[in-house]
């Protein structure tokens, strides 16, 4: 792997996988401590320099409501019955990690997110908060004008692959492959202000995503296709995505699942283009198991020149479902940009999640060396 494809950030692939075995091996210790209630060994592995609220959790939050001994005490006991796999380390910048993992109780699984963190390269990891990742799960809403879900006369209605199963208000939508909880139809909180046909009522899909990205994309596919035949039966519109806050129309969920809509359609479908600190960047790609997308807004001459490039190369991206790998350059008119591992998320204390990000940025003086080449179109320039 060269240089290059680290952003300068690692000098080597051993130097990589040096660091993701560190992270790894703090994290085990920081939980064997709290198991033990080591508070003097849990307090040496802990980030304890102040923190955005995005980077806050249930430790941090108890032990400044009473204290770091008795927070460490109380959740000595749920870590020694939690069952936890590791799934993926995401290296950001050699001074910064985070951690996947499979939480797995009685009761319930849950994917779960570390941040990891140093000053300097030659200091010890310290752990910074552990949350649930909420990129790994997915809520879909559907308006319904009935007053139960009647499974047996659904069944009909869903493809040959997928069960209807309901007790009472809760259930399951069963795939050979995933499961889906089903709860309602219940009385949303709010009625999301872009959601049509308000009927007061919803049905709430809930499931984990797959963490291979072929298998989530075929997940996704298979969980709106079967939402969507369920609305004509149920007096429901539309679908809404409710951490996205984006509606999905049954046309054009059709053309999603038959894989007829075109770059721009599925991009719009599936993420939007926000700005923020100086830089243009996608969110919802990681909806798809690809890497976000960003660039700098000043890296072009014309701040809307990055937002329309961002946009094209966006697009290609989901059609392809691939992203263009680090090191890959892309030239816009006579501007030469190239492909590098992007920020840990849009603004401090966010995340772009297990994915990561990309980053254009402008290229200065020449690459050596074979490496891949992208043209954008020159309507882009308008």
């Amino acid at each position: 792997m060269s240089q290059l494809a680290y952003d300068g950030r690692y000098r080597s692939m051993a130097q990589l996988e040096g660091d993701v075995i560190g992270v790894s091996e703090a994290v085990v210790a920081f939980r064997d401590a709290i198991r033990s209630s080591d508070v003097t060994t849990a307090q040496a592995l802990r980030w304890l320099a102040p923190r955005p609220p995005g980077e806050r959790d249930l430790l941090s939050d108890m032990a400044a409501a009473e204290g770091i001994k008795p927070a460490i005490e109380r959740l000595s006991g749920f870590w020694d019955h939690a069952v936890v796999l590791p799934e993926r380390v995401r290296p950001i910048d050699g001074l910064e990690a985070e951690v996947y993992e499979r939480l797995s109780l009685p009761s319930e699984s849950l994917p779960i997110v570390t941040v990891v963190r140093r000053i300097r390269r030659s200091d010890p990891w310290k752990i910074v908060c552990t949350n649930e990742a909420y990129d790994e799960r997915l809520v879909l809403l559907m308006p319904v004008d009935v007053d139960e879900l009647d499974d047996a006369a659904l069944m009909d209605s869903l493809p040959e692959d997928t069960q209807l199963l309901m007790d009472g208000r809760e259930g399951v939508l069963a795939h050979d492959r995933w499961l889906v909880h089903v709860r309602g139809p219940i009385a949303p909180d709010t009625w999301p202000e872009t959601l049509p046909g308000e009927t007061g009522r919803v049905v709430e899909f809930a499931a984990a995503l797959a963490p291979d990205p072929a298998d989530r994309r075929d997940q996704l596919r298979w969980l709106l296709r079967s939402a969507a035949t369920l609305l004509p039966e149920v007096g429901g519109s539309a679908l809404y995505l409710r951490r996205e806050k984006r509606v999905l129309m049954p046309a054009a969920i059709e053309a999603i699942a038959q894989r007829r809509a075109t770059p721009q359609q599925a991009l719009q479908f599936w993420a939007r283009i926000n700005a923020s600190d100086g830089f243009v960047h996608t969110d919802g790609l990681r909806l798809l198991g690809l890497p976000e997308i960003e660039m700098e807004d000043s890296a072009l001459s014309d701040p809307a020149l990055a937002h329309a490039l961002v946009q094209w190369l966006a697009g290609k991206c989901v059609k392809a479902e691939d992203t263009p790998a680090l090191g890959t350059e892309v030239s816009v008119g006579e501007a030469s940009l190239v492909v590098l591992a992007g920020r840990r998320g849009p603004r401090r204390g966010r995340s772009y999640g297990r994915c990561g990000a990309i980053r254009l940025t402008r290229l200065l003086g020449t690459l050596h060396g074979s490496r891949s080449r992208i043209c954008a179109p020159d309507d882009l320039l308008g």
